[in-house]
């Protein structure tokens, strides 16, 4: 397939002031319980904005805007209204800790931020852990029960006296900085640029373009638009292409069911577990999909057996996609038309993106396992703040180093079969386990410790498992373990809890270099299921809802 023309444009340019487009201007693309917005909602909405950030807190090219919010029908005007005035947003997890939180706060050097009201306090606790002025918060979703913070609605509602838009360089200036969860350290920001963003939907608009009709397909957003699949699959492509986009604030199976059947949504993007429950939850039937007629997952590979069940039961497609953070979300995908070949793959690339794998010498290699690298108009910039670890990662000629493991088949369909990089993807997010192990270092009770993923076929997806060289305690294993884990949970969010339990060991494995040798520890997990490690049956994280 020949790849298309990617326009020298940035992405407000882009969305917004094309000179045609297929769909007319009051087509309605996002849809939630809290209304519609349509094609001309949204642009005006984001002017609005936009103007608003220029005559209030005179916004000027670069300055960041952080946001911190679910699923929300007017978080894409916040950030198109950012991207007007110039400026760069970060997009939060709303499942961060005030801590968690203020790290970014602090990396990013955010100039305002945009939080849902059900984060308030959470957003309210960091900014006064860095001094950052709770004036220059404001409130999204219901009125604010704090009196003197400002409200989004009014900025979005009311158009104001702005500057002229700032001209933008495409292929240098950030768009977005997404905070990608690193294996050692802090989480790094990834600089995505407007190019990478305007390349990426220009290239699935290419592939994908003959199988999607604005006036019959809809979408349902139930993976976090926070994350960079959520963000260019559900936030931006379907605003080029028109498709209806039924907003969820958050994962549940009878929303999904009820939005599936009532607004008709024929296609949606999902991470393993939920193909898990498409497979084998018996609320979940064929009469209530029957408007489905294709399923994307991502995030981890899905074994083609789960894959043939779910097409057994529903009838519906499934088919892989490949991504990161780095590549600006979908570097590989699978055809509609061609989802049966290859099954288990990611399939071919995307047009434009080369592909290439090297051993561990660096060296390319054309048969057999090996890094996966990737080159071409999706790749990110850099990392924010940090030469060093981008220099790591991209070489001097543009080759990004991706840290998975895998390789290809004639046809160039992609096979991940391991990672380089130890971070354990947990129901589609991405944790690092240096994060964890940091955690469990401060515990007096911890001489070292190291953190890993272990599968877990009846959920699909990995949890975190910690191996720990306890410290001497009159204390049984059982008592440190709940310790343990509570602490853990007390200090980090929700899907960093070490739902694998507590493993305990005499001695960390490592390599002659001190480095743990985490795929030893991967191995030796194997089999580990629940209630297998100490704590993990004890541990009772039943109220949460991931």
């Amino acid at each position: 397939m020949q790849a298309p023309e990617i326009p020298a444009i940035d992405v407000w340019d882009c969305l917004f002031e094309r000179a045609e487009k297929p769909f007319p201007n009051d087509h309605i693309i996002f849809k939630s319980p809290s209304g519609v917005r349509t094609y001309n909602d949204i642009r005006s909405r984001a002017l609005n904005f936009g103007t608003h950030l220029q005559s209030t807190w005179n916004w000027n090219k670069g300055d960041v805007l952080l946001t911190l919010s679910p699923n929300h029908i007017d978080t894409p005007s916040v950030f198109w209204g950012c991207h007007w005035a110039g400026g760069i947003f970060s997009p939060a997890n709303p499942t961060y800790t005030a801590e968690e939180l203020k790290y970014q706060i602090i990396d990013s050097n955010a100039k305002a931020i945009v939080v849902h009201v059900y984060l308030l306090e959470t957003a309210l606790a960091a900014s006064k852990l860095v001094g950052f002025p709770s004036s220059h918060i404001w409130v999204l979703g219901a009125h604010s029960p704090v009196a003197d913070l400002q409200h989004v609605e009014s900025m979005l509602s009311v158009t104001a006296t702005g500057r002229p838009r700032p001209s933008i360089e495409p292929a240098f200036d950030a768009a977005c900085l997404v905070y990608s969860s690193g294996t050692t350290g802090s989480p790094k920001g990834a600089i995505v640029t407007h190019r990478n963003i305007v390349a990426d939907i220009i290239l699935q608009r290419h592939v994908e373009g003959e199988f999607l009709d604005w006036r019959k397909d809809r979408l349902l957003a139930l993976i976090p638009t926070y994350h960079i699949f959520g963000l260019i699959c559900l936030v931006h492509f379907p605003v080029l292409m028109g498709l209806q986009t039924t907003v969820m604030e958050k994962f549940s199976v009878n929303e999904l069911l009820k939005n599936v059947k009532t607004d008709s949504i024929t296609h949606i993007y999902v991470a393993p577990p939920v193909v898990l429950h498409l497979a084998k939850n018996p609320s979940m039937t064929r009469g209530q999909l029957s408007s489905l007629r294709m399923i994307t997952s991502g995030g981890a590979p899905l074994a083609p057996d789960l894959i043939r069940a779910v097409y057994d039961r529903l009838g519906v497609p499934v088919r892989q996609a490949f991504g990161l953070t780095e590549s600006t979300a979908v570097a590989h995908i699978q055809r509609w038309n061609r989802w049966k070949e290859a099954m288990g793959s990611n399939g071919p690339p995307m047009p434009s993106v080369e592909v290439k794998f090297i051993n561990e010498e660096g060296n390319q290699i054309h048969r057999g396992e090996g890094e996966l690298c990737l080159r071409g108009p999706t790749i990110f910039r850099g990392y924010h703040n940090n030469d060093e670890a981008t220099s790591q990662s991209i070489s001097s000629d543009g080759w990004f180093m991706s840290g998975d493991i895998g390789h290809q088949d004639e046809n160039g369909n992609l096979y991940i079969t391991d990672r380089l990089k130890d971070l354990i993807k947990f129901k589609g997010f991405q944790i690092p386990p240096a994060e964890i192990e940091g955690v469990l270092h401060e515990h007096p009770l911890v001489h070292d410790a190291a953190v890993v993923g272990v599968f877990i076929p009846k959920i699909a997806s990995e949890v975190p498992v910690a191996y720990v060289v306890l410290a001497k305690t009159t204390q049984k294993p059982e008592q440190v373990a709940g310790e343990l884990l509570a602490y853990v949970a007390e200090k980090l969010s929700v899907q960093k809890r070490l739902r694998g339990g507590i493993i305990p060991i005499g001695e960390i494995p490592k390599g002659p270099s001190g480095k743990i040798l985490k795929r030893a520890l991967r191995k030796r997990a194997e089999g580990v299921d629940e209630g297998k490690a100490i704590g993990a049956a004890i541990y009772d994280d039943r109220s949460s809802k991931l």
